[in-house]
């Protein structure tokens, strides 16, 4: 197949952003057999990764969203919720839209991103997936819940009204969206019923994620995260002002280790705390989460498959988690991959069972790794994908059956 993969990020390895993981696992799967086209918008630092995705596309072609004026930002807010077609970047992302379906004659359009979404043309003469990976708004209502200030509740209490009529918009253009958890995908037919929307769970890098061999720490529990996201804020804040002191009640010397990137304020005030220390921005957290004998993930809020819970799985971690906060979307058997609580009490006990029991730990450990690598692998999605791409190509076509290979 010929694919044009969308992004509204540039999709590279290892890098932090949902639609920069996925579309980046992705095509580096799928370029394996067929041919991958990249139009990408640049945001942040993403200009100094463009090496990256070459070896996987037969081209490239980006476009720069940063440095738009706030007139613009605003007449493209007005224009998304009215019409659902965004201003910004509209016509350059549709010159090299023309100019690579004349060139290419692309077979399937694959889209990361809903504000991408609303820039391709309803009248495009190709099969269009959309890949959102969950409801903005169930997300909008989730984030309102652990909102951190005014500036977020503003910006989410705008979005839970103008994200229902923008997907109502944008969604039925395309011949298939998808989600990557139930709850996501049941919000969105409801909200859209005029979408076909389908589920395909998150993956995980398996061989990049992997139990690295380094020595345990004693009595230390571990969350990896980007910390200074309302809902990872929110779920280091409920284990360590909840849970841990339960379990520093048994278990004195107990420490609690925060990894990832940009700690916000709240979270930095937790390394003054006794038995909590914090490793921000390292280059590489593998060691970092793999040294702790417990992963800990208390997350009640946000949408979606939770991307850590199965990087701490891939990593063979035992892990004990909120139900249903974060094992939303996660196909397991809870004592067999996880152990999972509704309340700090039933967490902290769980916790508290498994560093009295190594045994016990080691095979929830082994259990989830073997479960990320069964269920939850990259190539694994990549053929959900090929079977989605070939099944709506077929549809459009009028016929059944598969594209041309190359």
């Amino acid at each position: 197949m010929k694919i044009c993969l969308v992004s509204e990020a540039l999709p590279y390895l290892p890098s932090r952003g949902g639609f920069r993981l996925y579309g980046a696992n992705l095509m580096r799967r799928l370029s394996e057999r067929h041919s991958i086209d990249l139009i990408s918008f640049l945001r942040d630092d993403d200009a100094d990764h463009l090496d990256w995705p070459r070896p996987y596309c037969a081209s490239i072609r980006t476009l720069s969203s940063n440095g738009v004026g706030l007139p613009r930002r605003l007449a493209s807010v007005i224009s998304s919720h009215l019409w659902g077609k965004p201003l910004v970047g509209r016509k350059r992302f549709q010159a090299a839209l023309q100019e690579g379906m004349a060139a290419r004659q692309w077979d399937v359009l694959h889209v990361e991103g809903a504000y991408a979404a609303g820039l391709i043309p309803a009248d495009l003469p190709v099969a269009k997936v959309l890949s959102v990976h969950d409801s903005w708004t169930l997300r909008a209502e989730e984030m309102l819940k652990c909102s951190q200030n005014w500036r977020e509740t503003l910006y989410y209490s705008f979005l839970k009204r103008h994200e229902p009529r923008y997907e109502r918009l944008v969604y039925p253009r395309f011949e298939r969206t998808t989600v990557v958890a139930e709850p996501d995908l049941v919000e969105l037919r409801k909200v859209v019923p005029h979408a076909a929307v389908e589920l395909i769970p998150y993956g995980t890098d398996t061989e990049y994620f992997h139990p690295v061999d380094v020595p345990k720490e004693a009595h230390t529990l571990v969350f990896h995260s980007h910390l200074g996201y309302p809902p990872n804020i929110e779920a280091a804040l409920e284990f360590a002002n909840e849970i841990f002191p339960l379990v520093r009640r048994e278990a004195p010397d107990a420490t609690f280790h925060l990894v990832g990137a940009n700690p916000g304020p709240k979270i930095q005030e937790l390394g003054s705390r006794p038995g909590i220390r914090i490793s921000a921005n390292l280059p590489d957290l593998r060691a970092a989460v793999c040294s702790a004998g417990i992963y800990v993930c208390a997350i009640r809020y946000g949408t979606g498959l939770k991307s850590k819970m199965l990087e701490a799985m891939a990593m063979q971690m035992p892990i004990v988690g909120y139900h249903p906060g974060s094992t939303v979307g996660i196909d397991c058997v809870y004592g067999e991959h996880l152990l999972a609580a509704t309340t700090p009490q039933e967490f902290a006990s769980h916790v508290l069972d498994l560093m009295r029991n190594p045994g016990k730990a080691a095979a929830l450990g082994k259990a989830a790794r073997q479960l990320a690598c069964e269920k939850y692998s990259w190539e694994s999605r990549a053929r959900m994908y090929e079977g989605l791409y070939r099944q709506v190509i077929g549809e459009r076509s009028g016929r059944a059956g598969a594209p041309r290979e190359v």
